[in-house]
């Protein structure tokens, strides 16, 4: 039989003993609690989670509350996760629907990644605080009775006739346009790019692009889902020059955008691939 790895075993005794410290009734430490939802393009996300955290701030006023994306916007878990330090032990509450067990298991994965980011050895990762992640929000027994009490008040709700504006059927010229723009700039805003830092880039990508002209007219700058080998993230494709960037911060951004969106010249320090060629063995 193999030896058993040490320091492994070292550090599950100190998450462990963590986890047993955290309940010490005399820890002053405030308790941390991450109200984790899903992202998007508009403010109404972070309102929303934000209207949440404030109200929950009332009702439990000596925790540590913070708002967290799973995508599409910051901050990301392991942003949140920082913010929550010093703190006796982090909760992390989903609120999304439905519920993605997939998902969940990576975003596990992110808190312990986080933990050994944020210290090295057995010891250094006891002092940490336990991390768990509560039953999502479909979880909760209490939720049929509370959407039933939402329906029998919405009976009493006007018809969308008295809410809608009158001239309903009427849309923007603009959506039946065709912009024109010469390249798509396809940001990858999905869970994996988000915890690696790609929300803090969508803002910079499109405020470059709105100050050298290129925005809309020349560059069309759309956020994505998962483009799928995350451990390059933060990823970006430029097409129609099939050009895969990879394991991107401002600084990256900012030549791209300079030097490919705006005079044509791709830079090879930040391609992983190139669409029609082979993938690299380390790419």
């Amino acid at each position: 039989m193999p030896p058993i790895d040490a320091e492994p075993q070292a550090e599950a005794q100190a998450a462990s003993h963590a986890c047993t410290a955290s309940h010490d009734p005399h820890d002053p430490r405030p308790l941390g609690v991450i109200v984790l939802g899903r992202g998007s393009s508009g403010a109404a996300a972070r309102e929303q989670l934000q209207a949440l955290a404030e109200s929950l701030r009332a009702l439990l006023p000596e925790a540590r509350i913070v708002i967290a994306f799973a995508d599409r916007a910051s901050p990301s878990l392991p942003e949140a996760l920082t913010q929550c330090l010093p703190c006796r032990q982090i909760i992390v509450q989903p609120l999304f629907l439905p519920g993605e067990n997939a998902l969940l298991r990576w975003l596990e994965k992110v808190a312990q990644r986080w933990r050994h980011q944020q210290a090295s050895g057995a010891e250094a990762l006891a002092a940490l605080p336990p991390i768990v992640f509560a039953p999502g929000i479909w979880q909760q027994a209490a939720l049929p009775e509370l959407l039933a009490r939402q329906i029998a008040q919405a009976q009493a709700l006007p018809d969308v006739t008295q809410t809608t504006p009158e001239r309903w059927q009427h849309d923007p010229a603009a959506w039946s346009t065709i912009p024109p723009h010469q390249r798509h700039a396809l940001l990858c805003l999905g869970p994996r790019c988000t915890a690696l830092g790609a929300a803090a880039l969508w803002p910079q990508l499109t405020e470059r692009l709105r100050a050298c002209g290129k925005l809309q007219r020349g560059v069309m700058a759309l956020q994505t889902s998962c483009q799928y080998p995350c451990n390059h993230g933060p990823l970006m494709i430029v097409y129609p020059d099939g050009i895969w960037y990879g394991r991107l911060n401002e600084d990256a951004i900012a030549h791209i955008v300079d030097e490919h969106l705006q005079h044509g010249r791709p830079l090879a320090q930040y391609r992983i691939h190139r669409t029609g060629q082979e993938p690299d063995g380390d790419a």
